[in-house]
């Protein structure tokens, strides 16, 4: 993430302002459209020219990556002298799916139920913990996700889980053990809890 240049005359000035941006990642991780959404002309120019050198890891979704769109915020701040950005995930935003053909074959044990089945209604997180990003993740700034199959239990409590894919394999022993502390209203089927097998994606992003 570059950071965008404060425009000279706009600094001079003491101007400041703020970009809205929307990003279109492929699932190759390349840049398909940027658009200005709101904004100064004088400022935006600058943003665009640095979100176009940024690098994106686009979302997973069934152990695929899948075309995913972002909102960026620029904000330029002439106390600070420099433009400071956010990035919002737009879409896909479902964290919880119906396990993928690949997913349904894995074995969870007799009586696991699987969200593609009729009349099963999906676990609901109640605590879902953000997962830190290991040392060598954080010295070499990498971005990335960690796509992981696991059992919702009738406690509420996930089990037996999967690591499926990685963009960031440094960080998949702590993609688990976040999830490991998560917590769900179980799943139902016929009004009684089941326990049932899901697919969640753990996003490691740095802002800063």
């Amino acid at each position: 993430m570059i950071r965008p240049k404060y425009p000279k005359d706009a600094l001079r000035k003491g101007d400041s302002g703020t970009v809205e941006l929307r990003a279109v990642i492929t699932p190759y991780g390349k840049m398909k459209d940027l658009n200005v959404l709101s904004g100064k002309p004088e400022f935006s120019g600058s943003a665009i020219d640095a979100v176009r050198k940024w690098r994106f890891h686009p979302k997973v979704q069934h152990g695929l990556p899948v075309e995913t769109t972002f909102k960026i915020r620029v904000r330029f701040n002439p106390l600070l002298r420099e433009a400071n950005s956010d990035v919002e995930l737009e879409s896909p935003r479902t964290e919880l799916s119906a396990a993928a053909p690949g997913i349904t074959q894995l074995d969870f044990g007799p009586g696991v139920h699987h969200l593609s089945e009729p009349g099963v209604v999906a676990p609901e997180e109640i605590y879902a913990p953000e997962p830190e990003f290991s040392e060598e993740s954080r010295k070499e700034k990498q971005h990335g996700t960690v796509g992981i199959a696991l059992a919702v239990g009738t406690d509420g409590l996930p089990h037996d889980l999967r690591i499926l894919c990685s963009s960031i394999p440094d960080s998949n022993e702590n993609a688990v053990n976040a999830i490991k502390k998560w917590r769900f209203v179980p799943a139902k089927k016929d009004g009684k809890p089941v326990p049932v097998a899901i697919e969640v994606d753990v996003s490691f992003y740095r802002y800063d």
